[in-house]
């Protein structure tokens, strides 16, 4: 395991088909490239849907030429419209895959499926976990992927915030998922709608970038070190929790 790395977030204007900005991309893979070629960091993270699933091979490629590691949302253009989170090493491609298990009206619409999986992915630096777009409201999805292993989490988002307090909330959101599994929460949007964005937060609920109204990219330092022994896992009751897996009923 390495203790310490470096993760680029990017910004990007919407690809063709994605988005309501003011600018949008013929082909999301020159963005790609633009980024990557400019950053210092070991993994470069895009947000949910940013890439057509036709492209994922040129992104390998991508993260091969300049030997990154790619975190990228990806979006599958057939009749069902399935949103992946997708891992790509330097040197083995496309090597997971997560679909996104919560989804919103809007992806539904879209006739979405939802995913029935959640789990962390082991790198050289440490496991990860993705929690795509919407799922970081759900202190479940998280739950599982700390559970499992992960010691960073990437936040793939589609749209911006459309207010500032959707903004507060998100960020809360996040903030807390990095306290209570004692794991770093990154994230990362589009630059469409009002107010798109990108944030980091260290185990502990600090601020590692906050950035906003900017098509842009922000690298962040990881220090593995700074998770402490505060074990809120080890100190889980697991027994009483049964609920948690009832259906709620409307």
């Amino acid at each position: 395991m390495i203790d310490k790395f470096k993760v680029t977030l990017c910004c990007p204007a919407p690809r063709i088909g994605f988005g309501p900005g003011d600018f949008h991309l013929e082909n999301e893979l020159d963005e790609m490239e633009r980024f990557v070629s400019e950053s210092t960091a070991d993994f470069v993270v895009f947000p949910e849907g940013f890439l057509t699933d036709a492209h994922v091979k040129e992104a390998e490629k991508i993260a091969s030429r300049f030997n990154k590691w790619l975190i990228a949302g990806s979006q599958l253009q057939q009749e069902n419209k399935e949103l992946y989170t997708d891992v790509i090493s330097p040197r083995d491609g496309l090597v997971y895959r997560h679909q996104k298990t919560s989804l919103t009206e809007g992806d539904r619409l879209n006739n979405a499926h939802c995913g029935r999986s959640i789990e962390a992915f082991e790198t050289p630096f440490c496991k990860i976990g993705t929690v795509l777009c919407y799922e970081i409201h759900f202190p479940e999805v998280a739950r599982i992927e700390a559970i499992d292993g992960a010691r960073v989490l990437f936040n793939t988002i589609g749209t911006g915030m459309w207010h500032d307090q959707q903004l507060y909330e998100w960020t809360t959101v996040a903030k807390a998922r990095a306290i209570e599994n004692r794991c770093f929460v990154l994230g990362c949007t589009h630059y469409c709608d009002p107010i798109p964005l990108i944030f980091a937060y260290d185990p502990h609920g600090r601020q590692l970038a906050l950035v906003t109204n900017q098509r842009t990219s922000v690298t962040v330092d990881i220090d593995l070190s700074l998770i402490d022994d505060q074990d809120f896992l080890r100190d889980r009751t697991p027994a009483v929790y049964g609920k948690l897996s009832e259906v709620k009923k409307r």
